[in-house]
C-alpha cells in the first residue's frame, strides 16, 4: 500500500532530493514541488525514507489543503482537515520508523509564510485541538522535547499537516562530532555529490575540505569510488576532518595545503566537489577576486579532461566570471538558500 509523504529540503534542492528519492525508491510518484518541499507517494517503508541523504526531514502526510483562504475562517478548515485525518495510520508508520516504540508525549510545530488574518500559532492551536480528540488518551501534550511532532506548514493558500518521522540526526548526522565556522550542512554536501554524477572510477578531491563533510558524504553514498582526497590551508581544519572521517568510518587522504597550488599531478582527479569561501565567515569579498581566479586555474590543471567540478558559493558573478575566464563550460547551476543566504551550486566541465 502506498502512502503520501513529503520531505523538507534546503530551499532550491527539491528536485535533487526527489531525484535521490526516485533513484532509491523506484515506485516513488511525485505529486508536486513547493519551495523547500517535495510531496510524493510510495509504498516504501519509513525506514527506507530515513536513509535519504539530501533531505532535512521526512513526514507522513495527514492532510494536504490546496486552496486555503487568508481569513480567520481558514482555521476551521485546518481544524476539520486534521479531525478527518487518519491519525492512527500515521502513528503506526511513526512506530515502524522508531522500532515499535510508543510515543507518550506530543507537540505541534507550525510554520507560515504569506498573508493571512491569523498567526502561525493560531494554526498550530487549531491542529492541536483536533489532535486532542484523535490521539490515544495516554499521550500528553508538551511544549518541548516531545516523542512525536505534528507539523503544520502553510505557504500562501497551500497547507501540509504531517507527522515527522525523522529526528535531528537526519540533517546533522551522527558522524559530525566537530564543527568549524562556515561548515557545510551535510544535506547540501550530499546534494553536491549527486550533482557530480558519481561513478565507481571517481577520484574525488575537495581542495578546501573544512570539516570534511563533502568527502564523508561521498564516502557514505551508495556509489563506490576509487579514492577520496582533501586538504585545507588550516591545520585545524584537517585535524577536524580527520576526526569526523574516523567517526564516519570513511577512509580518505587529507593534507594541509594551499588550494591555489595543489601537490597533485595534472589531470589526476576526476571529480572536484568543494565549498568555496563566501567571503563572510571565511575570507573577504576583496580577497575572493584573486582567490577565485587562482582556484579556477588550479582546478582546471588537476581535473581530468572528462572530469566534473561542483562548487558552492554565494559569490555567483565572481565565480562564474572566473570559470569563463579559465575556459570552463558551466553545465548546470542550482540556486538555493543556505541558512537564509542566497547561493549557487555550479557544475562545470573543461571546455
Amino acid at each position: 500500500m502506498s502512502y503520501l509523504y513529503y520531505v523538507m529540503t534546503m530551499p532550491g534542492l527539491e528536485t535533487i532530493a526527489f531525484s535521490e528519492i526516485h533513484a532509491r525508491l523506484a515506485d516513488a510518484e511525485l505529486v508536486k514541488f513547493s519551495r523547500g518541499i517535495a510531496l510524493f507517494r510510495t509504498a516504501a517503508s519509513p525506514a527506507e525514507l530515513l536513509e535519504l541523504r539530501t533531505v532535512e526531514d521526512v513526514f507522513v502526510t495527514l492532510a494536504h489543503i490546496k486552496s486555503l483562504g487568508p481569513g480567520r475562517d481558514a482555521l476551521r478548515v485546518v481544524h476539520g482537515a486534521t479531525l478527518n485525518a487518519n491519525v492512527s495510520e500515521a502513528l503506526t508508520l511513526w512506530r515502524r520508523a522508531h522500532h515499535g516504540s510508543l510515543p507518550k508525549t506530543w507537540r505541534v510545530v507550525s510554520q507560515k509564510s504569506g498573508y493571512h488574518e491569523f498567526r502561525r500559532i493560531d494554526a498550530g492551536e487549531s491542529v492541536g485541538a483536533a489532535l486532542q480528540r484523535n490521539l490515544p488518551r495516554g499521550m500528553r501534550l508538551v511544549k518541548d522535547d516531545a516523542d512525536i511532532e505534528f507539523w503544520v506548514w502553510i505557504s500562501g493558500s497551500e497547507v501540509l499537516i504531517g507527522v515527522r518521522l525523522s529526528d535531528a540526526t537526519m540533517r546533522h548526522r551522527h558522524y559530525k562530532q566537530e564543527h568549524l565556522p562556515a561548515s557545510l550542512r551535510p544535506t547540501i554536501a550530499a546534494a553536491m555529490c549527486v550533482l557530480s554524477r558519481p561513478t565507481a572510477q571517481d577520484i574525488v578531491l575537495d581542495p578546501l575540505c573544512g570539516a570534511g563533510t563533502i568527502l564523508i558524504e561521498r564516502g557514505l553514498a551508495e556509489e563506490p569510488y576509487e579514492a577520496l582526497l582533501g586538504g585545507d590551508l588550516r591545520e585545524e581544519a584537517v585535524t577536524v576532518a580527520q576526526r569526523n572521517a574516523r567517526h564516519a568510518r570513511v577512509e580518505m587522504t587529507l593534507k594541509t595545503w594551499d588550494a591555489r597550488s595543489l601537490p597533485l599531478e595534472e589531470g589526476s582527479v576526476t571529480r572536484i566537489i568543494t565549498n568555496l569561501p563566501f567571503g563572510k565567515q571565511i575570507g573577504t569579498p576583496e580577497k575572493n577576486v584573486k582567490l577565485y581566479k587562482a582556484l579556477a586555474h588550479e582546478f582546471r590543471r588537476v581535473l581530468s579532461p572528462d572530469g566534473l567540478l561542483v562548487a558552492l558559493t554565494s559569490e555567483n558573478r565572481l565565480w562564474e566570471a572566473a570559470l569563463r575566464e579559465q575556459n570552463w563550460r558551466i553545465t548546470k547551476k542550482v540556486v538555493l538558500v543556505v541558512l537564509g543566504q542566497p547561493a549557487s551550486i555550479f557544475v562545470a566541465a573543461r571546455s
